[in-house]
């Protein structure tokens, strides 16, 4: 679920620049919704805080962290405390 607030971040900063119209960020935030029906995940609220508890990056950042884990996948970044302080579970992006 954490991909809601992501997307509406990007899609608000499109609109501050007026780089997309209102409609536009609306369809794109509908037809995200279509695709990832079925392919949500959530974190145990245990699970991100003793990740945040233990390595001192926020519980936000963790909760994607937790994610990977529960996919077991890793989780790619460009965030440097991430890879730092998770190297098992995080690989940068240019990396992937």
């Amino acid at each position: 679920m954490l991909w809601h607030s992501e997307l509406r971040n990007i899609l608000a900063g499109y609109l501050r620049r007026k780089a997309l119209r209102f409609d536009q960020v609306l369809a794109i935030q509908s037809e995200a919704k279509r695709l990832m029906a079925g392919a949500e995940s959530d974190v145990a609220s245990t699970s991100v805080l003793e990740l945040a508890r233990d390595s001192g990056c926020s519980a936000y950042d963790c909760e994607f962290v937790a994610l990977a884990i529960d996919l077991r996948t890793l989780l790619v970044t460009m965030d440097r405390e991430l890879l730092r302080a998770f190297p098992t579970h995080a690989v940068a992006l240019g990396d992937a």
